[in-house]
C-alpha cells in the first residue's frame, strides 16, 4: 500500500507544469470570450444609435407639408434638395455626437411619376456604404382617394473597428454598420 502511494506521489511530481499550461489555455479562452462579448455589445449599441437617429431624421423629412412648405395635393416641394442634406447632416452630427465631416448620411425621396432623388454626404461615399434603390419600395407608397404620397428614406452609416477580429486574426478589421428608415410623407 505504501508503495502505491509513493508511485502516485511520484506521478504528481512529474506533472509539475501541467497546471500552468492548462491555466494559460483557459485564460486565453476567457479573454477571447470577453473580447467577443464586448465587441458584439459595442456593435449593438452603435447600431441602436444609428437606428434611433435615422428614424428621427426621416420623421423630420416626412413632415414636409408642415416644415418645408410642401403641398402633396399640388405636388410641389416634395423632392429633397442638397440644402435638405446639409441641414440634416448638421442635425445628425449633433445626434451622433460627431463633427459634420464625419457624418455618413444619404437621403432619398420617391414620388410616383418622378425619379428617385438621392443626395449623399461625402463621408457616405468615401466609406463605400451601399443601399438598394428606393424604387424597390414602390409598394409602400400610400394612395388615398387617388392622391399618392411620397416616401422618404434616411440612411446613416458608421465605420466600426472590430476588437475581436483584431485579436483573433491579428489584422485590423473595419466594418460598416448601416441603418435605414423609410416613411411616407404627409
Amino acid at each position: 500500500m505504501r508503495r502505491n502511494n509513493v508511485a502516485r506521489f511520484t506521478s504528481l511530481r512529474s506533472q509539475k507544469g501541467a497546471f500552468a499550461i492548462e491555466l494559460g489555455f483557459v485564460l486565453i479562452g476567457l479573454c477571447a470570450i470577453y473580447l467577443f462579448a464586448t465587441d458584439l455589445s459595442h456593435k449593438l449599441l452603435v447600431r441602436a444609435k444609428l437606428d434611433r437617429s435615422s428614424f428621427a431624421l426621416v420623421n423630420v423629412i416626412k413632415e414636409r407639408s408642415r416644415y418645408f412648405d410642401a403641398d402633396i395635393a399640388g405636388r410641389t416641394n416634395l423632392q429633397l434638395s442638397q440644402q435638405d442634406l446639409t441641414d440634416l447632416t448638421a442635425v445628425a452630427s449633433r445626434m451622433l455626437d460627431s463633427s459634420v465631416e464625419n457624418v455618413a448620411l444619404q437621403i432619398e425621396s420617391y414620388v410616383i411619376g418622378e425619379s428617385v432623388v438621392t443626395h449623399r454626404s461625402p463621408k457616405f461615399s468615401s466609406l463605400g456604404c451601399r443601399t438598394d434603390s428606393l424604387s424597390n419600395y414602390q409598394s409602400l407608397v400610400p394612395i388615398e382617394k387617388g392622391l399618392s404620397y411620397p416616401i422618404y428614406r434616411v440612411t446613416l452609416c458608421e465605420e466600426h473597428h472590430s476588437w475581436f477580429e483584431a485579436f483573433s486574426s491579428g489584422e485590423d478589421a473595419d466594418m460598416r454598420l448601416t441603418s435605414s428608415s423609410i416613411m411616407p410623407g404627409r
